[in-house]
């Protein structure tokens, strides 16, 4: 058997280092995707659609951090069979660790518990346990041995010019989505419910007169660039 055969391809293609535009999209593209997990899981969870992550626009940012940290940490390791145990466990201690602070910093920082497992067998210190460890190097070896390296095709098709104003595009809506957000949260606490308890939120996801200005705003923004 040829040894091409035991090789998918490289994470990244040709070991290119990563550019601070494709840094931006890569987060946003798992970001969304993140949210799509989030909120595919609570439905199965408690049987409603509840709109997940703090930000108003669809997506979740930790997701974006995660799938960075492993595209900064992978990007010129080779996608062969006998680097799945080194990814696997990477990727557990990576992901785990990087939610284990987060939940620790929304605790002690913002006073926001958005998940805690202390009622769950091996947790750690309340914000991870060791089944979602193992969860993680699952979801973080898919990541980089399949999907991280399609998004990077679809990400390379794009021109570097164009792929800068898209990646200064999304850090305008960012930065303008956390703000709105914020004063969101600040002026309303109770929109912090939906996501501590999804299973005390409503069905549907109604938006109200702020809402929809908020996101007129950000669909114009986007539209502007």
């Amino acid at each position: 058997m040829k040894k091409a055969s035991q090789e998918y391809q490289l994470v990244i293609p040709q070991k290119q280092k990563p550019s601070i535009s494709e840094m931006i999209v890569v987060f946003t593209i798992a970001s969304i995707i993140g949210f799509l997990i989030e909120t595919g899981y609570v439905f199965l969870s408690v049987g409603k659609i509840v709109k997940r992550g703090m930000l108003f626009g669809p997506y979740c940012p930790i997701y974006g951090f995660g799938a960075l940290i492993l595209y900064l940490c992978f990007y010129n390791v080779k996608a062969k069979r006998s680097n799945i145990p080194l990814i696997f466990v990477s990727a557990s201690l990576i992901l785990g660790t990087f939610e284990l602070i987060c939940g620790l910093i929304f605790k002690h920082i913002f006073n926001i518990e958005m998940w805690n497992y202390s009622d769950k067998p091996l947790n750690i210190l309340n914000y991870t346990t060791l089944p979602i460890l193992i969860g993680w190097g699952i979801l973080g070896t898919i990541y980089v041995f399949f999907l991280h390296p399609i998004i990077l095709k679809l990400v390379r098709h794009i021109t570097p010019v164009l792929l800068k104003k898209v990646a200064i595009t999304i850090c305008a809506i960012f930065i303008l989505d956390f703000i709105i957000s914020t004063r969101r949260i600040w002026i309303n606490p109770n929109v912090l419910n939906n996501l501590v308890n999804p299973e005390n939120a409503s069905i549907n996801i109604n938006l109200d007169k702020e809402d929809f200005k908020s996101s007129l705003f950000l669909f114009l923004i986007h539209l502007s660039y």
